[in-house]
């Protein structure tokens, strides 16, 4: 899309120099601590070991088990906490996992959290850089800026890092592939490993089919078809039991109305709903968000906002997906970001109004702080109910807005620089 111009004869408005060096302090400050805290783990798990994440040691477990050849989907051994979880993944990722398990604990978890936390960087420098903010100068002081909040308060974030999961690295694996204008690789290759290794990111073949990439929509079904037939090849008998049982075994990861489940599905369970009006509500609304989002989109597209396309793509994904836990919300991240700058160069209040809707839930989340005490997510009053569903509401609401209004007859101002 055509860049406007500022009106001649005007000047962006320019910080005083004072107030630049402070806000640049204040970022570094900011990360250094967020970074800092994560490696040293999260206060209420140091009791049992420095450096603990609950997630990454069932990782660590189940690459174990796929390297000593024992049953990858029975019981795997006892966690740290002497209970035992199951493996909910793919062959293929127990495979990727493995490395883990010949390194100690302490280690596995620095690494992966340092890589979360690279990664997390690299996702947000390339959305910035899709939506061409400029100069690069400001463009890594608002990745700093994001990254700071994002690591020290962003609920999807720490949980994240917290639990030692992999949202963000399946995250940037996604954004790399879609959001560069070229890539050295085939585009695709890194949604179909991505999906090979946990299914969900398989909802954006969906963002080539909109933008009519039907050879990166090809390339990433061939990707998946291949790193899961080395799963096969690697272990066949467990590539048969998961695709056959453990991918529909449901029980394995958790209850559906679990408060941090935020999907559509969740906010149906808490309601009380047996599985089958359950099941039929949720096929019938997922449609609906479906065309909303396909909507919205092709918006995007028409308008050249790519990532903007990609994140609420990511957004359907989240809120279809059977279960949704808060910690893979990580993708609003680089949707909070889309929203922002749209919002600015539109002056949008509509947009701006999101934002900080979509921060205030993340800094103080409501399934998180409604549901001590009684985690089945069942028979609450609908007030909390409604509350605790904040996420999935926050997403509908940004989505519905974004298929409403029209970005195409919109342009952005020439120079955001002025805060340089």
């Amino acid at each position: 899309m055509a860049e406007a111009s500022e009106p001649a004869g005007t000047t962006p408005p320019r910080w005083p120099r004072w107030a630049v060096v402070s806000s640049r302090i204040v970022v570094l400050v900011a990360a250094a601590v967020g970074v800092l805290f994560h490696l040293n783990g999260f206060p209420g798990l140091r009791a049992l070991g420095e450096h603990y994440r609950l997630d990454l040691d069932v990782y660590r477990l189940g690459g174990q088990v796929f390297a000593e050849g024992g049953d990858l989907y029975g019981q795997l051994p006892p966690i740290a906490t002497g209970t035992t979880l199951p493996f909910t993944y793919p062959p293929i990722a127990a495979a990727i996992f493995s490395p883990l398990s010949s390194v100690s604990l302490y280690a596995a978890s620095i690494t992966v959290t340092a890589l979360s936390m690279i990664l997390l960087l690299v996702t947000v420098v390339a959305t910035l850089t899709s939506l061409g903010l400029r100069p690069r100068t400001l463009l890594w002081w608002s990745a700093g800026a994001v990254f700071a909040l994002s690591v020290l308060v962003l609920e999807p974030v720490t949980s994240t890092l917290n639990y030692g999961q992999i949202n963000i690295v399946l995250m940037a694996f996604v954004a790399l592939d879609c959001l560069p204008k070229k890539t050295p690789w085939p585009r695709g290759v890194l949604i179909g490993l991505v999906a090979a290794v946990k299914l969900t990111p398989a909802v954006f073949v969906l963002f080539f089919l909109l933008r009519k990439d039907f050879r990166a929509a090809v390339v990433s079904v061939l990707s998946f078809a291949l790193f899961t037939g080395i799963g096969f090849a690697l272990t066949w008998s467990d590539s048969v039991k998961y695709w056959t049982e453990t991918i529909v075994d449901s029980d394995r990861i958790g209850g559906p109305a679990y408060p941090p489940n935020q999907s559509i599905t969740g906010v149906l369970a808490r309601l009380g709903l047996d599985e089958l009006p359950r099941s039929i509500l949720w096929i019938a609304l997922s449609v609906v968000v479906l065309g909303i989002a396909a909507v919205a989109m092709r918006k995007a597209f028409a308008a050249g906002q790519i990532a903007l396309a990609l994140t609420i793509n990511a957004m359907f994904g989240l809120l279809v997906s059977p279960v949704s836990w808060s910690h893979h919300w990580v993708w609003a991240v680089p949707f909070t970001i889309v929203l922002a700058v749209l919002g600015y160069r539109r002056r949008s209040a509509l947009l701006l109004s999101l934002v900080a809707v979509g921060l205030a839930v993340m800094v103080y989340p409501p399934h998180w702080k409604l549901g001590e005490g009684r985690w089945s997510g069942l028979g609450w009053p609908l007030p909390d109910q409604f509350a605790a569903s904040a996420y999935v509401w926050w997403a509908l609401a940004s989505i519905v807005a974004l298929a409403a209004i029209g970005l195409s007859n919109h342009s952005k101002p020439a120079d955001e620089a002025a805060a340089i």
